[in-house]
């Protein structure tokens, strides 16, 4: 008599294992489609990363060979300018084009610094004095630490007649006072590229 809810006992422990196993065989599929998933956009991101990098080389050297750019005394030359401020880096990328620069921004120090850290050369760096994640002088402190950094670093700030401060007991490499003009950005450039 008790036989049948022994055997009922046995069957429901069995369909239990049975769907325990097809449920492993689902999440284990489930699992191996999405490593798959994520290896297809790990190569498309490594695609597209050597796509940025080749289209960014050739506008660069289009750029150096262009007619046009025959009286920019910088052409071929990179800057990447750090400024939370969208009217003075325009300002600032403006001037920097108009020598034959290839300009980039940063609006906050993090970003500036994980350019360098994940690989991006640029031949001059303009860094703000206040950012909203830090100060000029964190972000230089952050730069010297990446390995093998040796662009050159400018301050350029509101900061007036702070120069001595900047360049001697902060160790900017120059210090322009803002806004930025020609004038004032010259010299500094012909100072750091005729050294």
């Amino acid at each position: 008599m008790y036989y049948w809810i022994y055997a009922l006992f046995l069957l429901i422990i069995a369909i239990l294992i049975i769907f325990m196993l097809l449920q492993r065989k689902k999440y284990a599929s489930r699992l191996l489609k999405d490593e798959q998933m994520l290896l297809e956009v790990g190569d498309k991101c490594s695609f597209y990363i050597e796509e940025y990098d080749t289209l960014k080389n050739k506008i660069i050297k289009e750029n150096e060979e262009s007619p046009q750019n025959e009286n920019k005394k910088y052409s071929g030359k990179t800057a990447l300018v750090g400024d939370n401020l969208k009217s003075s880096y325009s300002n600032t990328k403006a001037i920097l084009e108009d020598l034959g620069f290839t300009v980039d921004m940063a609006e906050n120090s993090n970003y500036l610094v994980d350019k360098f850290k994940y690989g991006e050369k640029y031949d001059i760096i303009f860094s703000n004095n206040i950012y909203r994640d830090g100060t000029g002088p964190e972000c230089l402190k952050k730069l010297k630490k990446v390995k093998g950094f040796s662009t050159p670093v400018i301050i350029h700030t509101i900061t007036k007649d702070a120069r001595n401060h900047f360049i001697n007991g902060v160790g900017f490499d120059d210090y322009i006072e803002k806004p930025v003009t020609k004038d004032n950005l010259v010299p500094v450039l012909e100072k750091i590229f005729n050294k």
